[in-house]
């Protein structure tokens, strides 16, 4: 599953620039998760060199999730598409042929940063946070 898939939150979310678009080419930045409080990201590094992961926010609702995996000594491109909408600071993606929908709370949005916080209850009730920051390219 694509890395768009994680996420996390912080307690406050921000749009730094009312004007700025979700649609776009994103590349994942960083991720990681939210303790105590406080957001603890890495940079996103691709295994063996191969493509990093591009979220591709069309118009009408639609995108385009491009990744590569690594395995057997090469990088193996892929891509899902599905459709996205957005209600406030939240941006809701299901990917084709999926019945379950992601929420993500939209942290920050301007012309050069995505980030987005995704909160998973698993089968134990316990909740998880999760932070994907993506840049414009």
């Amino acid at each position: 599953m694509s890395v768009l898939a994680l996420g996390l939150s912080v307690s406050c979310s921000s749009n730094d620039d009312d004007k700025a678009s979700l649609e776009g080419k994103w590349e994942v930045y960083q991720n990681g998760t939210i303790v105590d409080g406080k957001e603890k990201l890495t940079p996103v590094v691709s295994e063996g060199g191969c493509n990093k992961d591009v979220f591709e926010i069309q118009a009408g609702g639609t995108f385009i999730d491009h990744y590569s995996q690594y395995s057997n000594s090469k990088c193996n491109d892929y891509s899902e598409n599905g459709t996205w909408t957005r209600k406030d600071n939240t941006i809701t993606i299901k990917y084709d042929g999926e019945s379950s929908v992601n929420d993500a709370e939209i942290l920050v949005l301007n012309e050069t940063t995505l980030k987005l916080k995704y909160t998973y209850t698993n089968q134990s009730e316990t909740t998880e946070i999760y932070v994907v920051e993506f840049k414009r390219i």
